[in-house]
């Protein structure tokens, strides 16, 4: 799509939001949105890697709707842990997310995120594309004060089986924050641009907005040395060099134990050596990441 069109598009976007929020702004961001998500759920499975550097269970990988090749490690991980299909995902797209797939085979769980566009898109397009599908979508902002709120709200008496955060920020703040002790799998995407053998996290701000400039999370060390005391596991790290997961401590022997440094894994597919060459130095003038 040409840059003129893109922009003429968020402006009647905009417009519409502004003062037809609730009459014909749905109704416009399903057209837009629409042939995409379509396109996504009918995808044919995507097996390509991205590092040399794995372990056994990258053999699973491969990628229908998440963004790289999640789809595979989570369907690997729930063949070996007895599940009752319940997912929770923080931060997510409406086309590509990790529990998109898991929808697609009939799980129920909610998805929660701090875009009023996503999480439009996706109700929208979950009740068009799907037979009632068992989904709560929640627009909000999950902090580390709310977190347990929001996700128990009306699950506290159930196991979360599948937990994905992606929220581009205070991460680390919000997992430690977490009552864990009921959810069996979590998935987190850690900050590769930190290396293998830092311990390092962003400083907590609960103003923080993205930036593609490497400040954001934690490194895979820093969450997996939380994790531990949680008394999850790490047993996957994305051949992306994007997220990990941790398996609860109750069903860990049926997994290979990672170790982070080890199997740390970084690529940046999607950027020149210029920027990454930017992001690092970004990161090593920045007095925003704190060791934990």
């Amino acid at each position: 799509m040409k840059k003129s069109k893109k922009l003429l598009i968020r402006y009647i976007e905009f417009f519409l939001k502004k003062y037809f929020f609730t009459s014909i702004y749905p109704f416009f961001v399903f057209v837009r949105t629409r042939k995409t998500f379509k396109k996504k759920i009918n995808i044919k499975k995507n097996f390509n890697r991205f590092s040399n550097n794995l372990s056994k269970i990258n053999n699973s990988e491969f990628k229908i709707t998440s963004q790289n090749n999640e789809d595979g490690i989570i369907e690997h991980i729930f063949k070996k842990i007895p599940h009752k299909k319940y997912f929770v995902e923080i931060g997510f797209g409406y086309y590509e997310c990790n529990t998109l797939n898991l929808i697609k085979n009939n799980w129920s769980g909610r998805l929660i995120d701090s875009s009023i566009e996503e999480t439009l898109a996706m109700r929208l397009n979950l009740n068009y594309f799907f037979s009632k599908p068992k989904v709560n979508i929640i627009h909000f902002k999950v902090t580390k004060y709310n977190i347990n709120n929001i996700v128990f709200s009306d699950t506290f008496s159930s196991d979360i089986d599948f937990l994905s955060l992606d929220i581009d920020g205070n991460d680390y703040w919000v997992i430690k924050s977490l009552i864990s002790s009921k959810i069996k799998v979590i998935c987190i995407e850690y900050n590769h641009w930190l290396g293998a053998n830092t311990r390092l996290a962003m400083k907590y701000d609960p103003n923080f907005n993205f930036v593609d400039n490497g400040i954001f999370g934690a490194s895979l060390l820093a969450f997996t040395e939380m994790l531990k005391e949680k008394h999850f596991s790490l047993v996957a790290v994305d051949s992306s060099g994007t997220n990990a997961f941790y398996v609860n401590n109750i069903f860990a022997e049926s997994f290979e134990i990672l170790c982070p440094i080890k199997n740390f894994i970084s690529v940046g597919r999607f950027y020149s050596e210029l920027k990454k060459k930017e992001i690092l130095e970004n990161i090593k003038k920045s007095d925003l990441f704190i060791k934990v």
